[in-house]
């Protein structure tokens, strides 16, 4: 249990969103404990806005359960704001059974009254396809090799300010 009258670092942020990373990754009910109760969330899933960590497990966790995953979270920011608040910006790419799909993610992190970092807020929307004029792409690992290169650049020329 995370003390609360430590400060809060983007060092606690970012190893706060990477224990959330294994629970997603490894379809591990842990996962929604991230989640602080009152949560709002844009998800990909969903048209309208998702009010409530038990009202997003409901319908969240029957395609989630016990299904592994892999997600690479690029370009991550981390903005803390005082001693109980941040927010996490990022690109990620998630792979599941095959399918690749690539998000922009915002995670407004705060700490609770025992303590503990939980997300608060999450946006998430879609990134589009990769589009390649006059490219050759004949399968689906050279557009992943594609989107690598479009996430390489992005991340070497940073995020607009």
């Amino acid at each position: 249990m995370a003390e609360k009258s430590r400060k809060l670092t983007e060092d606690v942020v970012v190893k706060t969103m990477k224990d959330w990373q294994e629970a997603f990754e490894s379809g591990n009910e842990r996962f929604f404990d991230f989640f602080d109760k009152d949560v709002s969330l844009f998800t990909l899933s969903s048209p309208t806005r998702v009010d409530g960590r038990d009202v997003y497990r409901s319908g969240f966790e029957q395609f989630f359960l016990n299904t592994k995953r892999n997600s690479q979270i690029l370009s991550p920011e981390v903005r803390v704001l005082g001693d109980d608040a941040a927010v996490m910006t990022f690109h990620n790419r998630i792979l599941v059974k095959g399918v690749s799909t690539n998000i922009r993610g915002t995670v407004v992190f705060a700490r609770n009254e025992a303590g503990e970092l939980k997300c608060v807020h999450m946006h998430n929307s879609p990134l589009g396809q990769s589009t390649a004029i006059g490219a050759d792409l004949k399968t689906a690992e050279d557009v992943t090799l594609l989107e690598e290169r479009v996430a390489s650049a992005s991340a070497m020329t940073g995020t607009p300010k």
